[in-house]
């Protein structure tokens, strides 16, 4: 109470703000910069036209197939979105200790 009083946060014992331990935490980081980066990189190649889609991998109809940029697009997108969750649950259990 008297530290909130000074002008400090009460959870800050230094009056610092917040001190995310960037350098103690640096893998939760690269975790989830790794996680967005391939998410963005997925939907990228998720979005390409019809011309830059590659190799057809598997015919489901006379108007739609899946193509190599398909395949890799959504790997890519899924494997951000692990690397993500990952990060965020190495967040919440440095939060809790």
């Amino acid at each position: 109470m008297a530290a909130h009083r000074r002008g400090r946060p009460p959870s800050s014992p230094t009056g610092r703000g917040l001190d995310i331990g960037a350098s103690r935490d640096w893998h939760i980081l690269a975790l989830s910069g790794a996680g967005i980066f391939f998410i963005v990189l997925g939907l990228a190649a998720l979005g390409l036209p019809a011309g830059q889609e590659g190799e057809l991998i598997w015919r489901l109809g006379p108007d739609h197939a899946v193509h190599l940029m398909d395949v890799l697009g959504t790997f890519s997108a899924t494997l951000g979105v692990i690397l993500t969750w990952l990060g965020s649950m190495l967040w919440q259990r440095r939060m809790k200790s």
